[in-house]
């Protein structure tokens, strides 16, 4: 009895054992899956954040065209710098979208946002190139 008894115990060790090893493995996987949330959630707010910054520009930059056609010319380069900023964080805006695997549902040039084809390899509106 002696026998069984220390074979049941050696039995229940294992299987105690086992189950520990498994709760590990399920309390490093909840913390994957929380830092890979977590970081998703970052680039989102990110990408929000940029999104905002190019609509700040745009209205900047469309303040900047309506003074021209009132009468109160702005400096090109000045125009040119802020088109130049709003560029850069579309550049940044797209490298954001590429991180969280998002991707335009209809292809759109990156310098002007003309609707393109698949096949283009420049802007039918603008000429720049895709």
């Amino acid at each position: 009895m002696n026998e069984k008894l220390q074979n049941l115990l050696e039995l229940v060790r294992r299987t105690a054992w086992q189950a520990g090893d498994l709760a590990a493995d399920a309390v490093y996987g909840a913390g994957q899956m929380a830092d890979d949330l977590l970081s998703s959630a970052k680039l989102r707010v990110r990408a929000a954040t940029v999104e905002g910054n190019i609509n700040g520009k745009l209205m900047e930059v469309g303040e900047m065209v309506y003074a021209t056609h009132t009468g109160t010319p702005t400096e090109s380069e000045e125009l040119l710098a802020k088109l130049r900023e709003i560029d850069e964080l579309k550049a940044q805006l797209a490298d954001i979208n590429d991180a969280l695997g998002r991707t335009p549902a209809i292809p759109v040039c990156p310098t002007c946002g003309a609707v393109v084809r698949e096949e283009d390899a420049f802007c039918r509106e603008c000429g720049g190139k895709l």
